[in-house]
């Protein structure tokens, strides 16, 4: 099994475990009577506390740049790239993408957060262009 599965494996399941958040933010919403389970049929007639609206943004990002990261790795796979600096970069990019849902998970601080999903993109664009040009 080639080495760069596994930073593709880290980021499904820190994937999974944001999902599983969601789900436990949501049914503690219902459960409490803080928003109605009709709610989230059009996603209409309520509030969601700041809990419900972190994980669900949090999930949504990361079906948005890190599906270019899994489409990289496997790019790299089918033309034989896989290295040492490949795989560097893609750890480097799971912790910064880990660092990312964290802090929009917790503190959610905007600035920490940018920086976070600034350097994993500039991560990205390296892994592309390090996948993209002759070795």
């Amino acid at each position: 099994m080639s080495a760069i599965y596994y930073p593709m494996f880290a980021m499904f399941l820190l994937t999974f475990t944001v999902m599983l958040r969601n789900v436990q933010v949501r049914l503690g919403a219902v459960t409490k009577g803080e928003l109605a389970n009709e709610y989230f049929e059009l996603f209409q007639g309520g509030q969601p506390s700041e809990p419900v609206l972190k994980t669900a943004n949090n999930l949504r990002n990361l079906f948005e740049f890190p599906v270019l990261f899994y489409v990289v790795l496997l790019v790299a796979m089918l033309l034989n790239r896989i290295e040492t600096v490949v795989l560097a970069l893609a750890w480097l990019y799971v912790g910064l993408r880990i660092g990312h849902s964290l802090v929009h998970l917790t503190l959610n601080k905007v600035p920490v957060r940018f920086a976070f999903y600034f350097a994993s993109n500039v991560v990205l664009l390296c892994l592309w262009v390090r996948v993209a040009i002759e070795n």
